[in-house]
C-alpha cells in the first residue's frame, strides 16, 4: 500500500488538518525554489538578475500550467474512483495519467524553445534582463519531464489519500535546491542560469525519489504496465475535467503575465519589485491553495461515496482556517511592508517599489482565502468549466483592465497596479457564491454524480 486514506469516515475537521498540513508544508516548500532563486539572487547578482528570473519563472508557469491541469484532472477522475471502490477504472486512471504527462511534458519544452523569446518580448522584459530570462527559462524547459513528473506522481498519491509522501520528495529537493542554488549563483557567479540549473537537478532527485516509492510501496489497487496504454474514453475524461482547470490556470497566469508587462515598462526596480512581491504573496498563497487542493482530493473522494455534504462542510472548514491566517498576515503587511519585502532583496529602490506593491497586494489574501477553497470543492465534484470561466472572467475583465487603467493615471505607482488583483478576486467570490446558490443550494447536491462514471 501507498498510504493510501479514506477521506469519507471520521470528523471532517481533523481529517482536513491532518490531510491538508502535509499538502501545505508541500506547497510551502515548493514555493521556496522560487523565492530561493530570488533570495540568492539578491544577494549574490544584479538586479537585472533577479528580474530575469522573474520573469522567466513566470512564463514557465504559465506554459507549464496548462498541461499541469490536465494531471490535475486525472486527479479528480482518479479520486472519484477510489471514493467509489472501482479499482480497475482507478488503475486506468493512474496509467493515462502517466501517459498524457510524458506527451505533455515533450509539448510544453516544444513551445518554451520555439515561442519562448517571442513571448519575453511580448512581456517588455528589459533589454538589460531580458537575457538572463532566457538562460533561465530554456535551462528550466529542460527539465521540464522531471517537474512534471513529480507533479504527476504527487497528484496520484494525494487522489488517494496520502499527502505526506510528496512532502518528504519535496522536502529532500528543496534542500539540494538550497545548496546547488549558493554554489551556483555565489561562487560560481552564473547569475540567473545558475539558479535555473540548481532548480532543474534538484528536481531531477526529486522525481527519482517519488518513483522509487511507487515501487516500493505500490498502489492499493492491482496496477501494472498494461494500464500505462493509451485509454482514449479515460483520457477523453481526463481532458473533460482537466481542460477547464488548464486554460483557467493558464489564462489566470497569463493575466498576471500582461500586468508584469505593464510593469516592465516601469523600469528594471519595478520589474525586480514584481518577483519580489509575487514571491512573498506566493508563501501566503500556499494556505489556501494547499487547503484548496486537499478539498478537490475530499470533495472528489466523497462525492463518489456519495458524500456530498460532507465534502461542502469541510470547504466551508478550510475557508475559516484559511482566514485566520490571512488576516494577520495582512496587517503585517499592511503596517511593515519594507520589513518583509528586505527579506528577499537588499537593493534601496527595489525596497521601496516592493513595499509599494506588497499592500494593495496583501488585500487579496482575504478574498483567495474564501475562493481557492470553494475553487477545490467545485473541481472536485467535477463542476471545472464553472470554476475556469469565474477565474478568466475576473482576470481579463476585472484585473487586466483596472491594472492598466489605473497605471495610467498620474502619478500611478505600483500601489496603484496591485489594486487589480484583490478587485478581480473579490469578483470571483461573488461569482462562485451566486453559482452555489443558483444551482447546488437547496437539497441539489444529492444530484451530483461522479464524472462520466456510469
Amino acid at each position: 500500500m501507498s498510504g493510501a486514506l479514506a477521506l469519507t469516515e471520521g470528523k471532517i475537521g481533523k481529517l482536513l488538518v491532518r490531510f491538508s498540513l502535509p499538502f501545505l508544508l508541500s506547497s510551502m516548500i515548493q514555493t521556496a525554489y522560487s523565492s530561493v532563486d530570488i533570495f540568492f539572487l539578491g544577494r549574490f547578482a544584479s538586479a537585472q538578475a533577479q528580474a530575469g528570473a522573474g520573469n522567466g519563472a513566470a512564463l514557465l508557469f504559465t506554459v507549464t500550467g496548462f498541461f499541469l491541469g490536465l494531471t490535475n484532472g486525472g486527479m479528480i477522475l482518479l479520486g472519484q474512483y477510489f471514493g467509489a471502490r472501482r479499482d480497475r477504472d482507478a488503475a486506468k486512471a493512474t496509467g493515462n495519467i502517466a501517459a498524457v504527462l510524458i506527451v505533455s511534458a515533450a509539448a510544453a519544452s516544444a513551445i518554451v524553445f520555439l515561442f519562448g523569446r517571442t513571448f519575453l518580448n511580448i512581456m517588455n522584459v528589459p533589454g538589460e534582463a531580458a537575457g538572463e530570462a532566457w538562460d533561465y527559462l530554456r535551462i528550466c524547459a529542460c527539465g521540464l519531464l522531471f517537474t512534471m513528473g513529480y507533479a504527476a506522481v504527487s497528484s496520484v498519491l494525494r487522489a488517494l489519500g496520502n499527502s505526506k509522501a510528496p512532502l518528504v520528495f519535496v522536502s529532500i529537493s528543496c534542500g539540494i535546491n538550497i545548496v546547488l542554488d549558493y554554489i551556483f549563483v555565489g561562487p560560481l557567479g552564473m547569475g540567473a542560469a545558475g539558479a535555473a540549473a540548481a532548480t532543474v537537478i534538484a528536481q531531477c532527485f526529486s522525481l527519482i525519489v517519488s518513483v522509487a516509492f511507487l515501487a516500493i510501496k505500490r498502489l492499493p489497487f492491482r496496477f501494472g504496465l498494461r494500464d500505462i496504454k493509451p485509454d482514449f474514453a479515460v483520457i477523453k475524461s481526463i481532458f473533460r475535467l482537466g481542460l477547464p482547470i488548464s486554460l483557467q490556470t493558464v489564462l489566470n497566469m497569463l493575466s498576471f503575465v500582461v500586468i508584469a508587462g505593464i510593469i516592465n515598462k516601469l523600469g528594471v526596480p519595478a520589474s525586480a519589485a514584481n518577483g519580489v512581491v509575487n514571491n512573498l504573496a506566493n508563501f501566503y498563497m500556499t494556505v489556501p491553495m494547499a487547503i484548496g487542493t486537499a478539498l478537490s482530493a475530499i470533495s472528489a473522494q466523497n462525492l463518489g461515496a456519495g458524500k456530498p455534504y460532507r465534502a461542502l462542510a469541510a470547504a466551508k472548514m478550510g475557508s475559516l482556517f484559511s482566514l485566520a491566517v490571512a488576516v494577520p498576515c495582512v496587517l503585517f503587511a499592511n503596517f511593515r511592508p519594507e520589513a518583509i519585502v528586505s527579506l528577499l532583496s537588499d537593493d534601496p529602490e527595489v525596497i521601496a517599489e516592493s513595499a509599494r506593491f506588497l499592500i494593495p497586494f496583501s488585500w487579496d489574501c482575504l478574498f483567495v482565502s474564501f475562493v481557492f477553497c470553494l475553487n477545490g470543492f467545485f473541481n472536485g465534484c467535477g463542476i471545472t468549466a464553472f470554476v475556469a470561466a469565474h477565474e478568466l472572467v475576473a482576470a481579463f475583465a476585472v484585473r487586466i483592465p483596472l491594472s492598466w487603467l489605473l497605471s495610467r493615471a498620474p502619478g500611478a505607482t505600483l500601489f496603484h497596479v496591485g489594486i487589480g488583483t484583490p478587485a478581480a478576486t473579490a469578483a470571483s467570490l461573488a461569482m462562485c457564491l451566486a453559482f452555489y446558490k443558483l444551482r447546488m443550494s437547496g437539497g441539489r447536491l444529492e444530484s451530483l454524480k461522479i464524472a462520466y462514471g456510469e
